[in-house]
Formats: C-alpha cells, structure tokens, sequence
C-alpha cells in the first residue's frame, strides 16, 4: 500500500510539471509601474528654539529633632443625602443566602444536573451566595471569592 501511495504522488508530480510547461516553462512578465518621485525641496519650518533654564529650588523646613515635627491629623465627617423617595420605588432588600459547601471536594456545574460540564471543582468551607434552589434539588450559586456562577446539589450546602 505505501508503494501506491508513493508511486501516486510522484505521478501527480510529474503531471504537474509536464501541465505546467516543463522546461519550457517561462514565467509571465508583469509590467512594472512607474513611480513619480518629488524633486520639490519643501523650505524648512521657521521656529524658536526653547531656552532651557535651571528649575528654581524650594526650602524646606529641616528638623534636625523628630520632636519638633508638628503632626496634623485629620478626619473626614460624611452625612448621607436622603431623598424623599415615593414609595412605589421602595422595595424590600432581600436578606443574601449565605451558605458553605459541605462536601470535600464538590463539582460546581454549568446546569442544574449531572449532565452538565464541570465548572470548578469546590473545596469544603468554600463560601457561596444561594441564588435560587430548584424544585428537583439543585442550586444556583454565586462563589463570593471568585464571583463565578454555577450550579450545585442543594444537599452539599450547608448553613454558615
């Protein structure tokens, strides 16, 4: 088989070469375009040359004792703008399902179910924020650390 495939290619080579011409082959002649060079010489921009001076020094006060320093501290007060707000717009803040993963070594997944790829795999005591808990098990969890998404059984979450 390989002396097939050999004796194949050599014959498609010299079909080529005969197709293409053979040792008569002449390539075509493409005609070269003519570029037009300036000859104008442009007259130079007139400009003023910078001077440059010495930069000015500054005094500063030396304190040969540490003791003379004056230290200056400073605090900063900040009052919250409140605006009347109607209260149409006023919601509720829903209270952030903090939980753990309990397993030792729990797969986070891109679905709810084992069919799904594995997003990352979650050590135990990993912190998640529970999302939504789906009616067959499975939760949607946000990791606090890495901000990732993903999904998990519900039974390897834990309380923190």
């Amino acid at each position: 088989m390989n002396k097939f495939i050999i004796a194949s290619f050599l014959m498609l080579g010299w079909g080529f070469y005969e197709m293409s011409g053979g040792a008569d082959f002449v390539p075509e002649v493409r005609p070269i375009a003519q570029v037009a060079i300036a000859t104008q010489a442009l007259d130079p921009v007139p400009f003023d040359a910078p001077v440059v001076t010495r930069a000015a020094s500054i005094d500063l006060p030396s304190f040969p004792d540490p003791a003379q320093a004056e230290v200056i501290t400073a605090s900063l007060v900040t009052t919250p703008i409140v605006q009347d707000v109607p209260a149409v717009q006023q919601a509720p803040i829903a209270a952030i399902d903090l939980r753990q993963v309990s397993g030792a070594r729990v797969n986070m997944r891109a679905g709810p179910g084992t069919s799904y790829s594995v997003l990352d795999t979650l050590a135990r005591g990993t912190k998640a924020e529970v999302i939504e808990v789906t009616a067959d098990g499975w939760a949607r969890i946000r990791v606090t650390t890495t901000n990732q998404i993903g999904w998990m059984a519900a039974r390897l979450l834990s309380g923190s």
